[in-house]
This record gives structure tokens, sequence and C-alpha cells, in this order.
């Protein structure tokens, strides 16, 4: 009986001894494929060179036949990657970095032509800079005359249409040696992009632009015509800024992390994502703060334009309570069958439809939809007057052509003289 008992302590022991094997096997597995697997993908995200491209697809092959019989295992390891998943994500990688390493052996020209071109952008910016607070400051002058005061605004508006648009030249300068897709750039990538856009200042030139927006509408008088330009430029540094936030960010927190080299791991990194993240906000608010002057002032004037000529409409201060304040106005000078000829004749059509219909069409304000609509809504007012004057003139003109008609087509009478006479005949 003992002996049974001991040879059954045995197996118990051994099919143990087997299952921990088993399992330290399958564990042992899973390590070395993710070691292997790792140190490729961090060898394919820092290849530069052809050469060391060249030797990544071996090891690729490698790793697939010496895990391909552990698939199943691997793949339940990973979920919800799979073992050929994983092999995948790895070859196009690969392509990736062939294709980088090949641009950058080709690239190198087009960078010192770029670094060239840095170089003059930042001289032909500081000059618009110079000239902008020479403007500014004529533009406070109380000395310029109404004619001077709109030619300054308008020198002042090109110049910061310019400034915009060195800017823009400047960040795809930049952006242009790294690609598009800012989450294929290796850690030294980012770093490198973010060192350059540190060095060319970019965040407080966007900064600076959204600013100086904000002081041409506090020091300018400006007229309804301005406001189709200035909405249209501030929407598209907006919807510009917009799509380069992440990517400025992203880029800045990386040469963040890598200055902080006294602080640790995901602190560090934690850290530098912060700050970047926070010099971003900044640019958020003076952008925001340039957007509500200009709504401010767009509103007001637009709203004046119906107050100065004695129409009162319901009060509106921003696209959706102007549409519903047009409408509103509409429907009650129907019902009451009020004098709209002011409304119509004065404002809609000699002043919106005119000075303001550009700013409005924008898709960020009304839009061209919801503009034809009101203009729709607005032509039910515009009743049709007979008009008596040229009723008046088109009489004339018609008895005019009948006496000319009448005179060149009658037949003269012949006088007696003119008579022929008729001989008598004697019988």
């Amino acid at each position: 009986m003992k002996l049974l008992r001991s040879i059954a302590v045995a197996l118990v022991s051994l099919t143990a001894a087997n299952g921990f094997a088993q399992q330290q096997s399958d564990y042992d597995v899973k390590e070395r494929f993710k070691a292997t697997y790792e140190a490729i993908r961090v060898d394919i995200d820092s290849a530069r060179t052809a050469e060391q491209v060249a030797q990544i697809p071996h090891r690729i092959e490698s790793l697939e036949s010496e895990y391909s019989h552990h698939g199943r295992l691997i793949s339940g390891a990973f979920y919800p990657k799979t073992f050929n998943d994983m092999l995948a994500d790895l070859r196009d990688r690969y392509a990736f970095a062939k294709e980088k390493a090949m641009l950058i052996q080709t690239q190198g020209t087009r960078i010192i032509e770029l670094e060239g071109i840095m170089v003059t952008l930042n001289a032909e910016l500081e000059k618009l800079y110079t000239e902008r607070k020479e403007l500014l400051a004529k533009l406070k002058s109380t000395e310029t005359s109404l004619a001077e005061q709109r030619e300054l605004v308008n020198r002042l508006n090109q110049n910061l249409a310019a400034n915009d648009r060195l800017v823009n030249a400047m960040i795809d300068s930049i952006f242009l040696p790294f690609g598009r897709n800012i989450e294929t750039l290796s850690a030294a990538e980012k770093d490198a992009l973010g060192k350059k856009l540190e060095k060319a200042d970019i965040v407080n030139r966007i900064a600076g632009i959204a600013q100086d927006n904000i002081v041409f509408l506090s020091s300018t008088r400006l007229e309804a015509k301005d406001y189709g330009v200035l909405v249209g430029q501030y929407y598209q540094f907006k919807n510009r800024w917009d799509g380069l936030r992440d990517k400025v960010t992203a880029a800045l927190a990386a040469r963040n992390a890598i200055t902080k080299s006294k602080m640790q791991g995901k602190k560090a990194a934690e850290a530098a994502a912060a700050e970047s993240e926070e010099l971003a906000q900044q640019v958020d608010a003076t952008i925001a703060t340039w957007r509500s002057k200009l709504e401010s002032s767009f509103w007001t004037s637009l709203a004046a334009e119906f107050s100065n000529r004695g129409v009162r409409v319901q009060q509106f201060n921003d696209p959706k309570s102007f549409a519903a304040s047009i409408r509103s106005y509409v429907e009650a000078a129907k019902a009451n069958g009020a004098d709209t000829r002011v409304f119509v004749d004065e404002i809609w059509i000699q002043r919106i439809d005119k000075d303001w219909k550009a700013a409005l069409e924008n898709e960020s304000m009304l839009g061209k939809a919801e503009y034809a609509s009101l203009d729709k809504t607005v032509s039910q007012l515009h009743k049709e007057k007979f008009n008596w004057q040229i009723v008046f003139w088109v009489f004339n003109v018609i008895a005019v052509v009948v006496v000319g008609w009448w005179i060149l087509t009658r037949k003269p009478k012949k006088s007696p003289e003119q008579q022929p006479v008729t001989a008598k005949t004697n019988i």
C-alpha cells in the first residue's frame, strides 16, 4: 500500500514538473520573441543609411522562420495583435525606412537650400515687423486724415497678410524634410524637428500673428468691406493652427524631454509634454481673443447699419441670431404691412449685399446657402412698384415713332396748278 502511494506521489510530482517546465518554456519563447521583435523594430526606426536598412529583411525572415511554429502561442500572448500582424508591422516599417534612407541621401543639397530659405525668411519677417510698428504708430496719430487712415489700414492689412504667408512658408520649410506624419518619426527625428521649431521661435511667431491682429482691430476704424478679408484671414489661420498644433506640441515635447536629462524616464516625458501643451494653450488663448475681438467688431458694426437708419431689428451677436433677427423682421413687416423701403433698398441691397456679403458667406459665418436663403426671404418684401415715369417715356417714344411713320408714308395732295388740263375736243 505504501508502495502504491509512493508511486502516485511520484507521478503527480513528475506531471507537475512537466507542466511547470512547459509553462517555463512557453514563457521563454514569448520573452525571446518579444526581445528580438523590439530590437528589430528599434533598429528599423533608427536606420539612416542604405547599409543599415539593407540588414533588416534578413532579420525579419529569420524571426519568422524561428518562431512560425509558435505562431498560435505568440498570437495569444500579444492579443489583439497576431504573429502575422507583428511581422507585417515590421515589414511596413522597413519599407518606410528604406524610402526615408533614400530620401536622406538625395536630399542633402535640398536641406542646405532650405536652411538658406530660413535665413531669408527671418530677414523678411524682421522687415515686416519694423514696418508694422511704424504703421501702427502713424495710425494712432490724431493728425492723419480719413484718407490717410484708410491708406494706412490697407497697408497694415497687407503687412499682416504677408507676415502670415512668410511664417507659413517657414513652417513648411521646417516640416518638409521630416514628412507629414509625425507619428512615424523616431524620438531622434522628433528632437531634430523640435530643435528647428525652437530655433525659429515658431510658437511665439504664431502667437505673434494673432496678437498683431488683436492690436490691429483695436487701433483701426474698419469699413464693411474690410471684414470680408479679415474674417477669411482669421479662419484660414485658425484652421492651419488646428492642423499644426499636435505636430508642433509633439516635436517640442520630444525636444524638451531630452533637454530635461536630469529627470528620468516617464517623469521627464510627462513634464516635457505638459510644458509643450502649456505653450500650445497660450497660442489657443491668443487666437480665441483674436476671434472674440473680430466677432465683436463685426457684429457691432453690422448692427449699426440698421440702427443708424432707424430700422429696429432684434439684437444679434452671431450668425444664428442674425439670421433669426432678419427672418423675424420680415415676418413682422409682412404681417403689419410696414414700409420696408429703407430696410430693403438702403440697407439690404445697398449695404449688406454689396459690402457685407463676402464676410457673411464665409462657411464659418452664415455660409453661402444660408445667406442665399436670407436674401430670398428679404426679397419677399421688395414689391415691384408701377413706374409711371417709365410708362410716360415709353408712350412718348411710341408717339414719336408713329408720327414719324405717318409723315414719311402719307401721299402728298396735288395742287390745282399741278393738275393736268384736259384738252376739249371740238365736235
